[in-house]
Order: C-alpha cells, then structure tokens, then sequence
C-alpha cells in the first residue's frame, strides 16, 4: 500500500512539539470472535476502515495536540497508527493531520477521520455518499463549521460550503486516480431554534494511470471540466464521453428544530450519477430519515432513550424509465466501467455501506436494495448502551439480479461496562438470513487515555 510517508512523518512529528495547549495520547483495541467465514454485519461497518470481515483483533495508538492562537482559533495535530488481522492485516496510519480551526472556517491537511454526528447510530452519518465506513484519504479540504450567515451573526439566510482535493493511494484498477470533492448548501436559520438546509454533493474520481489506456486526463483544462462537470476533451475509449471521471453526486435536505427540550432532525439524500439523476430521473431513490435527540435529564423519569434514529434506503429505480428504447436507462450505483474499484477506499465501501462489493472485493455487488435501519442509545439498569437493527432486501446489480431476494436482519448490542481511566465495553451481533445462514458474534472494546 502506498502513501505520502513524508508528509505523514512530518505531522507525527508536530504532536511532539513542546508548547501545546492541549495535548491527548489514546489507545484502544477490538476483540472479537464469529461462527460464520466473516463476522456479522455490524461487528465490521462504519468502523472507519479499522475493520474489515474478516478481523478478529485490532490496537489502535492515537494522539491530539492543540495549539490555541487565541479564544476562538487553532491549530490541531493529529497522528495514529493502528494494527489488525483480516483481509488487509498489518500496521497501518489511521490518521495524520494539521488542522487550522476557526469558529466559521476549518482547513485540514492530511489524512483525518470525520466527525460521527449521530453517536454511532446511523448507516451513512451525514451523506448517502460519504460514510463512516472506510478509512479517510490523504488531501487537502476546507470548510465551514457553522454556516456563514448574510446579514445576522447567527440566523438568518447564509450558507454552507465544502472543497477538497484528495488522491486515492490504495491497490486500485486505476493506479493513483484524484478525488475531486465539493459541497453547497443554503441555509435557514430562525430565532426561533427551526433550521432547514437545502444544497449538493459531489464527488469526481479522475486522472490516474490505466494498463489499458494509459496517462488518463489530468491537465489544468482537464481539472477545469471535472469541476464543472463536463465532459472530457478525449473520452478515453469511449468511458468518459457523458463527464470527464467518475462523478457522483447528491442533493441533500435536512430540517432541525427542538420541540420541547428534543433536537429533532428530518433529512433525505436523492442519489445521482448522470443527467438523469440531476433531473431526478431515478426519484425516489435516496436516504430518508429521522434523528430525535433528548437533551432532558431523563426521558418519562428514565433515561433509557436518548437518542433514536430511523432510516429507510432505497436504490431500485435507478433512472430505468427513460422512454427512449435505443437508450440504457438504467444507472449502477458506485460502480463505473474505466474506474472500476468503483466507489471504494481499501475494498471498502465509501457511502451507504448497505450497498456491498463482490466476495473478492473488487467491483460493486450489490447495489439495488431497499432498507430500514433502527438505531437506540440510552441507559439500561444504569449501563450505557447503544443498539442498531437493519433489515434489507439486496436484488444484486445492474442486468445481474440475484434469482431470489436475498434477506437479512442484521442486529449489533453494545453496553458500557466500565467508565473512567479504563473503558470497557462488550458487545453482540448477528446476521440472520435464514435458519441455516445465521452467523453470529460477540466480543469486547477496550480503551484508556494515557494523558
């Protein structure tokens, strides 16, 4: 596996650095064992690229330093390296990063993991495109970290934004193609605690090295169509005659408000790969839900709940009613015929990871399915807890549709059991999909700050 090795050192070397405000070392590990030939559903996803389906133990070593510039700005460090058996067993960075951090903006350099936003409770976290499901890419990136706002400091009309500049340094068809990254949003803020959302999402996986055709477009002009979209000056074969690389995309609503001391938040996702999906030509596929969250001290006199999440997936239409006959309407999510790792880092999946790779791990298997996804946080008997249940239907690909539906109930239960200089957790999980394709598994979390 490849890497910027000399950049990574370099920002390692900054959390040694004498004078920091803030300074954190944290080391954490996963024990696990499971009855089937990979571990269940939720005992591998969302782990951030530290797991995969066939690990069984995992360490993970990581530091934090913060050097305040004053009151409300930053500048952040921050280094891992992390150690697991499975598919891709070894040492390996798990991040490595400098961050400038204002109240409005944030600029990263390196190789940083995102933020979870709904305490480990969703499938996709923010974005059907861009989960917490594998490792993040080495880049440059700056954004918003609270929407800039016209004419009031903190209300009113104003706007979101996100631009950054990756390289997808993994075993790849395509040797060391680019990600392009940008995002867009206008927002509503009332005085009032309501606040809705409105914007995209873009993703172009470009450039790179190709067995079969070579240097792949990658000039300044090129760069300029990947950013508007267009398509490439030389098609490559034919590959890249609609838009210049593997674009993808996402229109993106959200609505927040706090009804009676609970944030409540409803959002959709609508998926699109091409003109069709711009036009909504694919509707209504996307990610639907509900995020409700209790600020109380106790919910109905307990604190059992604290959080509840609800999503529903569905990707069947896939822009298949195109009235012309001559023309192949039909869309193949996450997978693209000249870069064909599709839309993976390491193997893994990068958005919804209910859509999975093929057993080898090398082209999209699954991605025509419908989905509900139940996630809990709270307090049992004084235990913290948090509980996921997903029941799917999976229909395989495009022109390959698996001869019977193929369901699964994945479940995962993890509870708290020490808290404070040392932090324990077991958990269970299983996979059911019929009486003899059950697979279950269980195991512990272990983590501790050494300062």
């Amino acid at each position: 596996m490849r890497h910027p090795f000399i950049l990574y050192i370099f920002l390692i070397l900054g959390l040694s650095s004498s004078g920091q405000d803030y300074f954190n070392l944290d080391v954490k590990g996963t024990a696990g064992l499971y009855s089937g030939s990979e571990s269940p559903f939720w005992m591998h996803t969302n782990r951030r690229g530290r797991l995969d389906e066939k690990t069984f133990y995992s360490g993970l070593l990581s530091g934090t330093a913060i050097f305040e510039i004053d009151n409300t700005r930053s500048f952040q460090f921050g280094g891992g390296f992390q150690y697991k058996d499975g598919y891709d067993d070894g040492l390996k960075i798990d991040e490595a990063y400098f961050s400038y951090v204002s109240p409005k903006i944030r600029v990263d350099i390196g190789k940083r993991q995102r933020t979870d936003l709904y305490q480990g409770l969703s499938v996709s976290n923010e974005s059907i495109l861009w989960s917490l499901n594998a490792s993040p890419f080495p880049g440059v990136s700056i954004e918003t970290v609270e929407p800039i706002f016209f004419k009031f400091k903190d209300y009113g009309l104003g706007f979101k934004f996100s631009f950054g500049e990756y390289l997808l340094d993994d075993d790849r068809y395509i040797d060391n193609p680019r990600l392009h990254h940008k995002s867009g949003h206008l927002v509503y803020r009332s005085q009032k605690d309501f606040e809705v959302s409105l914007g995209l999402q873009q993703f172009v996986q470009w450039a790179g090295t190709s067995e079969e055709f070579g240097r792949l477009p990658q000039t300044l002009e090129d760069y300029g169509r990947v950013i508007t979209g267009r398509a490439g000056i030389d098609d490559v074969g034919g590959q890249e005659v609609n838009a210049l690389g593997n674009q993808i995309g996402s229109y993106e609503l959200k609505m927040k408000s706090r009804i009676n001391d609970l944030d409540v938040e409803f959002f959709y996702n609508h998926i699109f790969e091409d003109g069709s999906g711009l036009k909504l030509g694919n509707f209504p596929d996307g990610r639907y839900g509900i995020y409700v969250e209790d600020n109380r001290d106790t919910f109905w006199g307990k604190d059992w709940i604290k959080a509840f999440m609800y999503e529903f997936h569905f990707t069947k239409n896939q822009s298949r009613s195109r009235k012309s006959s001559l023309e192949d309407g039909a869309d193949n999510y996450f997978n693209n015929n000249l870069y064909r790792s599709g839309w993976t880092y390491q193997n893994l999946i990068i958005g919804n990871p209910f859509i999975l790779t093929t057993d080898e791990r090398f082209r999209i298997g699954v991605n025509i399915i419908t989905a509900h996804h139940v996630g809990i946080t709270g307090k049992a008997f004084k235990l913290p807890y948090r509980a996921l249940l997903s029941y799917r239907k999976n229909y395989g690909v495009k022109d390959s549709f698996f001869p019977v539906t193929k369901e699964v109930i994945s479940s995962y239960l993890e509870v708290e059991l020490m808290k404070g200089d040392y932090n324990l957790s077991a958990f269970i999980a299983s996979d059911i999909k019929s009486v003899d394709q059950s697979n279950f598994g269980t195991g512990l979390k272990f983590s501790r700050s050494l300062f």
